[in-house]
């Protein structure tokens, strides 16, 4: 008998990266006929997802408009809890560990199993009071946890008691393809939303000399958000309107990524950092902060990429000056990039999901 799974989210069409995994791994395991695969959203804002959906992934939603976490709550557990027995879920998928806290009493003396699935890390949960609240109702009473990197999943161990049903699993990663008729440019890319996660003040700091010392080259920024005022402050105020490039969000990441030289990510945390992968997906060498969770697993040092000691803005102003004036050592790590990429591939990921799905019943 096919399992029925069901990913559960918050709103399915949006167009971020949660929502982008979720669809590629629900897409996957619709190709395999032991398995039944629907969504279940709070809402959906848009008439369509963002990221195409096999056309027989059928969708649902709880209500017309978006709730924020609180008591508004309250109501939709009885309308999950009817959604699930109505549809004979046999496995949920939170992927959002806030849901844990609709789902678990949802599924309560069900069938239905809950998979919490982590997309941020586990120390992150316990700096905002309700996300806190909700991981210890997750690590007691999910069936399974599923997060991002080995290291999240050791750091539920030791900071929540999480011992079993757990395991790490990579996110698979967009499908790109370098085409090596393209030349490279003097190009630094960075890739990414505009907030304070992101490490926007950093990476104003360490562009402006890197850019003054090297005036063939160009800081291309793919992404906008609410700091992005900061970026364009740093270009007016030191002449760098031809070099520290704003492009806003863009469709085609690929397309830059295929000419760049040098990734450089500046976060001050991650969930994973599926960027970092992109870019050595498209054999360009990465420079990070070695912040707790994502880039040291993705990272191979001095092979791949080179990791900082997070937040030393000097250290990596240094490092990204070498490498440019070195291009030797440049081009040699563009050439590792893929070694050991096998782990990130959507037949290894999913056959790992499988392994999950198939321990439950």
């Amino acid at each position: 008998m096919r399992k029925r799974i069901c990913f559960f989210s918050g709103d399915i069409t949006r167009s971020g990266g949660t929502e982008r995994v979720a669809v590629q791994l629900a897409n996957a395991l619709r190709e395999d006929p032991a398995y039944d695969i629907c969504f279940i959203s709070l809402t959906e804002q848009q008439k369509t997802p963002f990221y195409p959906l096999h056309p027989e992934i059928n969708r649902y939603h709880l209500g017309e408009k978006w709730i924020n976490p609180g008591p508004g709550y309250l109501p939709l557990i009885g309308k999950l809890r009817k959604l699930l027995k109505n549809l004979q879920i046999d496995i949920i998928i939170d992927i959002d560990i806030v849901l844990d806290v609709l789902a678990i009493p949802a599924a309560r003396g069900m069938k239905t199993r809950v998979v919490s699935w982590e997309h941020f890390n586990c120390e992150f949960e316990q700096q905002v009071l309700y996300r806190k609240l909700i991981s210890r109702l997750t690590v007691h009473f999910s069936d399974y946890i599923i997060t991002l990197t080995e290291e999240d999943k050791e750091n539920y161990r030791r900071i929540l008691g999480r011992k079993t049903q757990i395991c790490a699993i990579y996110n698979m990663v967009p499908k790109m393809k370098r085409n090596e008729e393209v030349l490279r440019e003097n190009w630094i890319v960075t890739a990414g939303r505009l907030t304070y996660q992101k490490g926007i003040e950093y990476l104003a700091q360490i562009a402006v000399p890197v850019l003054k010392k090297h005036r063939d080259w160009k800081w291309l920024i793919l992404g906008d958000g609410e700091e992005r005022t900061i970026l364009e402050k740093t270009i007016s105020e030191n002449n760098l309107e031809d070099q520290l490039k704003l492009k806003g969000t863009v469709d085609n990441v690929e397309w830059y990524l295929n000419r760049a030289k040098l990734f450089v990510l500046t976060s001050r945390y991650e969930g994973f950092g599926m960027c970092l992968v992109e870019a050595m997906q498209m054999k360009v060498p990465c420079i990070s902060f070695d912040i707790k969770i994502g880039p040291s697993e993705i990272i191979t040092r001095e092979k791949n990429g080179i990791l900082i000691p997070p937040f030393e803005c000097e250290q990596m102003i240094q490092e990204i000056n070498d490498l440019i004036d070195n291009p030797d050592r440049l081009e040699e790590m563009s050439a590792n990039t893929m070694i050991g990429f096998e782990r990130y591939q959507d037949e290894y990921i999913k056959e790992k999901w499988k392994n999950v799905l198939n321990k439950l019943s």
